[in-house]
């Protein structure tokens, strides 16, 4: 028999180094000293059994800057501290984002999601993480600070890169995450497919956004996502492109549906076989375009619902 290897996960963390600090520059410093950056904290335990137990952290809720939060009609502007219970919340931020706001109440349970931040979501890089998509599709940025006066942005599907990985470099701190909002004649919305409601990791999930020409159907632009399909959460380019320039019938939903499917590369593991995972990004797609139809109310020219 071969031998067997047991992984020890802790239900505690041992004695560790807390720092406070109320600025940027006094992150930094932290963070040169080895600290790991701590905001809402929910994801500590899981990383910690993954990565082995940090022994100094920096807990970045006493910068004031990174708890910032707008929304207008071009974009939102998420900082790093900004819980996901703030933004559900927030009645702008869910008109202006249906699909991040779907994925938002999806996360963990009430208490979780009161803790929790959007950017954390996003830096902990989860193949199956419920913002992910949605985010992708409203096309997010995620802002980086090298150093106080060193900022950057990079698109969200660069900033992923593999599970639990990001482009994140050792001394940068993602302070930030923006994406555009609804512009006329545009709607989003995502679902997934779970054993539970709740507390629960997506088995598949997909999200879109889709922009209407002025007759209320012919779809004039599409983004189309998925997630717990791929070794990070994708953008299904092809299946997006197939809906252009047609109306939303039966046929073109199992078109974008199937390109989709085959755009997706999933594992098999105790949650669901690959095969399993197709059926349902196909079932999930359809799904989120019939939410986007009911949400939008498009009907045809001679006044009937579609």
């Amino acid at each position: 028999m071969g031998s067997q290897v047991s992984i020890i996960r802790p239900s505690y963390l041992p004695e560790i180094e807390l720092f406070r600090p109320s600025s940027i520059d006094g992150v930094f410093e932290c963070i040169k000293d080895g600290a790991r950056v701590l905001a809402g904290g929910t994801d500590l335990l899981p990383w910690a059994s993954q990565h082995g137990q940090p022994r100094k952290m920096v807990w970045i809720g006493n910068v004031e800057p990174l708890h910032g939060f707008s929304v207008d009609d071009e974009r939102l502007q998420i900082g790093a501290c900004v819980t996901q219970g703030e933004l559900i919340r927030c009645a702008d931020f869910r008109r202006a984002a249906p699909a991040v706001a779907d994925s938002v109440q999806f996360v963990g349970s009430v208490q979780l999601r009161n803790q929790a931040t959007l950017l954390g979501n996003v830096c902990s890089a989860s193949p199956a993480g419920d913002t992910l998509p949605a985010l992708l599709v409203h096309e997010a940025q995620v802002e980086i600070t090298g150093a106080p006066g060193q900022e950057r942005q990079v698109s969200l599907d660069d900033f992923l890169l593999a599970p639990g990985k990001t482009m994140l470099a050792p001394g940068e701190l993602a302070s930030g995450v923006s994406f555009c909002g609804l512009r006329a004649n545009e709607m989003s919305a995502y679902r997934r497919h779970t054993e539970r409601r709740a507390l629960d990791l997506a088995v598949a999930s997909v999200a879109a956004r889709l922009v209407f020409e002025a007759d209320g159907y012919t779809v004039a632009g599409a983004r189309v996502a998925l997630g717990a399909v791929g070794p990070t959460a994708l953008v299904a380019i092809e299946a997006a492109k197939s809906l252009v320039g047609h109306p939303l019938t039966g046929e073109t939903k199992s078109i974008c549906a199937a390109i989709a499917a085959e755009t997706c590369k999933p594992i098999s593991d105790f949650r669901a076989s690959a095969d399993y995972r197709r059926q349902l990004v196909k079932v999930l797609v359809e799904d989120v375009i019939g939410e986007i139809e009911q949400r939008a109310r498009i009907f045809k020219p001679n006044g009937e619902g579609r």
